[in-house]
């Protein structure tokens, strides 16, 4: 049973697509960042902090750092697009899982296996995992340069031997 929608919305737009799929949230409720070209170089990602219906479409505006205000986004020189960005929503244990990294040293390949210390649950369903180095300082594991895989713990790993 489809939810029902309200007889007058000022957002109907809004109202609309989670009447058509309840999982959806409104853009208030979701990261969206708006990308901004400075002079060639890799895109800003400026996070929108308020959504605003002008003209019939949802406009974002971010926080212009140079003018130390808020400006709407789409007519920042520059502008891209907006894109949204997946939340953190829940934190699970790393439970004894290991990240396999495989890097390059002058002296040839050298693996180095780290303990997933957490594992964070986005919004988007993702689930990505977050070990520890040998200094204490944590890194996702998938946004770090030489992962191979990602290791069970012994108890769950499958004996292939025959």
């Amino acid at each position: 049973m489809a939810p029902s929608q309200p007889p007058f919305s000022p957002l109907h737009d809004v109202v609309a697509v989670t009447a058509a799929r309840p999982d959806c949230f409104s853009p208030a409720e979701q990261r969206w960042v708006a990308l901004v070209a400075h002079d060639g170089t890799r895109p800003e990602e400026c996070d929108v902090v308020h959504w605003w219906r002008g003209e019939g479409e949802l406009v974002g505006y971010i926080h212009d750092m140079r003018q130390g205000r808020i400006i709407r986004a789409d007519l920042h020189p520059g502008f891209l697009s907006y894109e949204r960005r997946p939340r953190v929503v829940a934190a699970l244990p790393g439970m004894g899982w290991t990240a396999c990294y495989r890097l390059d040293a002058p002296t040839g390949p050298v693996s180095e296996d780290r303990p997933v210390l957490a594992w964070l649950v986005h919004d988007d369903g993702t689930i990505t995992p977050h070990d520890v180095d040998h200094d204490g300082l944590v890194y996702c594991s998938t946004d770090t340069h030489g992962l191979s895989h990602v290791r069970p713990p012994r108890d769950l790993q499958v004996n292939t031997s025959g």
